[in-house]
Parts: C-alpha cells; sequence; structure tokens
C-alpha cells in the first residue's frame, strides 16, 4: 500500500499503513487484531494515527448487511488503539496505566466511504477536548477523533476515559467485590442458554452472536448476555470484566432482534449508524447481565433508535442509545423486507 496521505488543513507529512505498530502499544495480543499502522504526537493537544481495516475479518466482516460495508465496530476498534497508543505516546504514561471508560460514542457521519470490499486506510485525526491531572500524572481526558478516508470525513468518535495507576486500579476493581474477579481465560464458555439464529442479529456465523434466551415482554427485549470468553477478537487477551466493545455488539444485535421481532424488518437492511454508551461501573464476568432493549420514537432523520441498558445484580452497569441506520441507498425504492 502507499503512504496515506491526510487532508491539505494537517501537515504535509504522510503517515503509512505498511506495517503495523507493536501489539503492546495497542494492548493486542494478535497481529491480526492490530490496525493501527502509524501514529504521531503534533503538540499536546492533537495527534494522528493510520490504519487499515482488513478486507475480511472472521468477526468484523460477519456481516449479512445488503451491501458490502467495512463495520463500524472495526472503525471504533481502530480509533481505540490509537487511543492506547496516545495514552503512552501522547501522554507520557507508564506501562502499568489502565485506562478506564467512562463514556464513549460513535456516530458515522457518511457510510459511504465504507462501503467497499477491499482493505481500507484510515486517517484519524484526535484532539485533547478536556484533560485533567492529579499529582503531576494524567487523570481523565476526553478525546475526539475523526474519521477520514481520503478527503472524506466518515465519522466521529468521543471518548472520556479515567486514567489510573495498576495499583489504584486494583483497589477500583475491588470496591463492589469481597472476591478477586475471575480472568476470563479461566472459565468456561456457557452453553446452557439457547441464542437466536445468527440472521436476526446479523451475523452469518453463530460465534459472533453475544445474546441468548431472547424473550419480549411489553414490546421490550429481554436477553441474556453471552459473554464469548473463547472469542478470539472480542477477547484477543485475558480480561477482568466484561470489556465495553462487547456491550456495544450486545446493543446493536438487540436493536437488531427488536427491529426484526416487533417490525418484521430484516437485520440486512440495517448498519450501526450511531452509538452512545455510559459505562457505570466494571461489568463481571461471573455474574450474568441482562440485556433490556426499548424501542425509541424515531426522530425527523429517521432510522431505527432505542435505549439498551446492561442490568447485573439488580444495578445498571452500562447504558447505551443506537441508532441504526438503512443499508439502502438514497433513491433506492427498495423496502426494508
Amino acid at each position: 500500500m502507499t503512504a496515506l496521505t491526510l487532508p491539505a488543513a494537517q501537515l504535509s507529512q504522510t503517515l503509512t499503513t505498511q506495517r503495523t505498530l507493536a501489539r503492546r502499544l495497542v494492548h493486542r495480543s494478535a497481529l491480526a487484531e492490530v490496525f493501527l499502522t502509524d501514529f504521531q504526537s503534533l503538540d499536546e493537544k492533537t495527534f494522528r494515527a493510520a490504519a487499515q481495516l482488513p478486507p475480511r475479518h472472521f468477526y468484523y466482516s460477519d456481516h449479512t448487511g445488503r451491501l458490502a460495508m467495512h463495520d463500524p465496530l472495526a472503525v471504533f476498534e481502530s480509533v481505540r488503539q490509537m487511543l492506547l497508543c496516545a495514552m503512552h505516546l501522547q501522554h507520557d504514561a507508564s506501562a502499568d496505566t489502565k485506562s478506564i471508560t467512562a463514556t464513549a460514542s460513535l456516530e458515522i457521519t457518511d457510510p459511504r466511504p465504507l462501503r467497499t470490499s477491499g482493505p481500507l486506510d484510515l486517517a484519524l485525526l484526535g484532539t485533547v477536548e478536556l484533560a485533567k491531572e492529579y499529582q503531576g500524572a494524567l487523570s481523565r481526558v476526553v478525546h475526539r477523533v475523526r474519521v477520514m478516508v481520503g478527503e472524506q470525513q466518515a465519522g466521529v468518535i468521543t471518548v472520556d476515559t479515567a486514567q489510573r495507576p495498576g495499583e489504584v486500579y486494583e483497589k477500583l476493581r475491588m470496591s463492589h467485590r469481597t472476591t478477586m474477579p475471575p480472568s476470563s481465560d479461566t472459565l468456561p464458555t456457557r452453553t446452557d442458554g439457547a441464542a437466536p439464529p445468527p440472521w436476526l442479529v446479523g451475523r452469518a456465523q453463530a460465534e459472533n452472536v453475544v445474546l441468548e434466551d431472547a424473550r419480549t415482554e411489553q414490546g421490550a427485549l429481554v436477553a441474556r448476555l453471552r459473554v464469548p470468553v473463547a472469542h478470539a477478537s472480542m477477547f484477543d487477551h485475558a480480561q477482568d470484566h466484561v470489556p465495553g466493545p462487547v456491550m456495544m455488539e450486545a446493543a446493536r444485535q438487540a436493536c437488531l432482534l427488536l427491529a426484526a421481532d416487533r417490525q418484521g424488518l430484516s437485520p440486512a437492511a440495517f448498519f450501526l449508524q450511531y452509538v452512545q454508551a455510559e459505562y457505570l461501573r466494571f461489568a463481571e464476568l461471573d455474574a450474568d447481565i441482562t440485556v433490556l432493549t426499548r424501542r425509541l420514537p424515531d426522530p425527523v432523520d429517521g432510522g431505527q433508535w432505542a435505549e439498551v441498558a446492561f442490568v447485573q445484580q439488580g444495578e445498571d452497569v452500562a447504558r447505551m442509545r443506537v441508532n441504526l441506520g438503512s443499508t439502502v441507498p438514497a433513491g433506492d425504492d427498495d423496502d426494508a423486507l
């Protein structure tokens, strides 16, 4: 691949997509899961990176949408890797620093640049919207990232995270527990629940389904989160809690399933256009999580809007607002069925 040229408003120097960055900088174990290819700090408040989405991926490419399109959650993963890299190279965090997400939002402002079946080069333009320090170290940071494909903006992602030293993180993890949290690599994969057919949640492969025992109650979808601890992408390395992107995927699948169940709409007619996530506490691996999804009235711009709550031991551990956009290009008269 040739070097990735950023928009003219940026510095003229190019970022490369000819190799990936070190796995340790993006907290990945497998090379196949590293999408970030370059990173550059510009000044105290701006930085940029390059990424390449692969043409095929067993998780991110496993969708039944009408058009070839790169997964918005693969875009989010690229930005997530960029911000982990920024934690070390932009903010000089130590190797043991933990990044704890408080809120995150993804908006695909223009899906057209993502509609390709080949590899896709991304230019990621990051800014520090807010930064707070404690005892001389960064304690909280809000990043906003513009996702560019050539000169076109495909989306905007904003993430608010807390930065904590390893020993402080360990204390936080025990704040709501009386026992040590288990590690995902020590847990068996559950097989007692009934997962919906993959196509009803926009998937072709059953291993990528993260819901089970789904039912409707008073117009809402109620399901249990199927935590895929053996999944090579969602759990690329051992975790002591359910990662936020796994819950984003569950929210997407729940919204698709609700649209199919309540409105008879095909999951192939939609893509994830917007998600806003609020993480209230750690989602534990050793207790059931209920996924509760309610459809919201559609705003003037249309779409399929829903609110999703993740409930564990009687308390919300996360809340999300999701909009599913149409995969049918403007001007196509086909219906969604």
